[in-house]
């Protein structure tokens, strides 16, 4: 199935997209999702769209889809900030590699999406251009650092989106927010004409409702298309010790379950040498590093461009001393090396996509958001996560499939992901 099948945009465009920019106009004051809309653009894409249709002749199987792009990624015309204040000015001047084609399938790109700053956080709680609220509480955050995206494609503004992910800057909103989120295998998009926040782990990621629509968008922007390999058996990610909530245990279990009773084989994957914690401290400080360095020459001449917050964590990192720095990289190359050894055998290996569902704003902040979902970008793997079909405190609950092969991590999500999240979008609170 096409994920065009059944879909309002591929039936009527234009209607498609008059009725997310009414949705915008409604629910983006409370949503705070998108940053900058194109209203007059998407109509033009929505018509063209429409007149090909009746011509018989779609571009592609995304051609009319409204689609919505991350702040850091360059589209033609509009702002392109990735967030921060010391470019709030900047334009963009020719489309992203991934834009371009997007707009060469027929997609209409609505507007620009909200996101942490520089992409370097995991709320979307952005001092420049304001927060993200999740749709299903609002008072909650909706992850990041690509939460705009999260919290539009929950809310119904549009049908995919753009977004990165570093360390799992897709799918953690993906997991907050109820929806999916697929990151490729890297360079698999390119990822020209996107904000680097650290190159060796940046990935261009999709999000969206359903597998096929994710499936859809990734075939068309990819440069190559993985043949799945001949495995039944998915592994499962030890993390018995790791402090995650009921809710999401639970839902892990039952997905297993699930897994189980639809004829995959389940085996226990090797532990990694290094506690998750450790792993994350590592990884954090290097993406650190590498913002640094990306943003250098605009923080010695505008420092004032930049929030405090953002300031003090590159110089923390920069402040490491060099026995620290090649610590934390020996602990990476170790860590990659194994997953990637102890991954290989399965069509995926499954595992929670955050420790615990959407936290409040006015709550405790967990420190522990990407311990999972960091762990396909540090051995340079595949992975989607995916609803599993249950709540807990009126938050959805997420799995992540994560292998070297993106047919298999989707395949396993196609199977394994729950109907909860894409029949349960936003809170009856905002659709009245």
């Amino acid at each position: 199935m096409q994920a065009g099948e059944g879909s309002d945009w591929a039936a009527n465009p234009v209607l498609a997209t008059e009725l997310r920019l009414e949705r915008i106009a409604r629910l983006n004051p409370l949503l705070h999702a998108f940053i900058s809309i194109d209203a007059e653009g998407a109509r033009q894409a929505a018509r063209d769209a429409e007149n090909r249709r009746a011509q018989g002749r779609p571009l592609s199987p995304i051609d009319g889809m409204p689609a919505g792009i991350k702040a850091n990624i360059a589209v033609r015309g509009w702002p392109f900030h990735a967030g921060i204040e010391a470019y709030r000015n900047r334009i963009g001047g020719q489309d992203a590699a991934c834009v371009a084609r997007l707009r060469a399938g027929g997609a209409v790109l609505l507007g620009l999406l909200n996101m942490d700053e520089a992409a370097l956080g995991d709320t979307t709680e952005n001092p420049h251009f304001g927060r993200t609220e999740n749709p299903w509480q609002p008072g909650f955050t909706a992850g990041g650092s690509s939460g705009g995206a999260g919290a539009a494609v929950a809310a119904g503004l549009c049908e995919a989106a753009l977004g990165t992910d570093t360390l799992g800057s897709v799918r953690i909103p993906a997991s907050y927010c109820g929806i999916v989120g697929h990151k490729p295998l890297p360079g698999a998009i390119a990822a020209n004409g996107v904000v680097p926040l650290a190159p060796a782990y940046d990935c261009v990621g999709i999000l969206a409702k359903s597998v096929a629509t994710v499936t859809a968008v990734r075939t068309w922007l990819g440069t190559e298309n993985p043949e799945p390999i001949a495995s039944n058996t998915i592994g499962i990610f030890p993390f018995d010790g790791v402090d995650i909530s009921r809710g999401v245990a639970e839902a892990f279990a039952r997905t297993v379950e699930k897994a189980t009773y639809l004829g995959f084989g389940m085996q226990a994957v090797p532990r990694l040498t290094h506690p998750l914690r450790d792993i994350a401290k590592a990884a954090l400080l290097h993406v650190e590093l590498e913002a640094a360095a990306m943003h250098a020459s605009e923080r010695a001449l505008n420092p004032a461009g930049f929030s405090g917050r953002f300031l003090d964590m590159l110089a923390w990192a920069e402040g490491q001393s060099l026995a620290r720095r090649h610590a934390a990289r020996a602990v990476l190359e170790e860590t990659a090396a194994e997953i990637r050894q102890s991954f290989a055998p399965y069509a995926a290996v499954v595992m929670p996509t955050t420790p615990r569902p959407a936290f409040a704003f006015a709550g405790r902040r967990p420190n522990d958001t990407a311990d999972f979902t960091m762990l396909a970008n540090i051995a340079g793997l595949a992975a989607t996560a995916f609803p599993v079909g249950g709540i807990a405190d009126e938050l959805p609950l997420s799995v992540q499939a994560v292998g070297g092969n993106e047919a298999m991590c989707l395949g396993v999500a196609h199977h394994l992901a729950g109907e909860c999240a894409s029949r349960i979008a936003v809170k009856k609170a905002l659709l009245s």
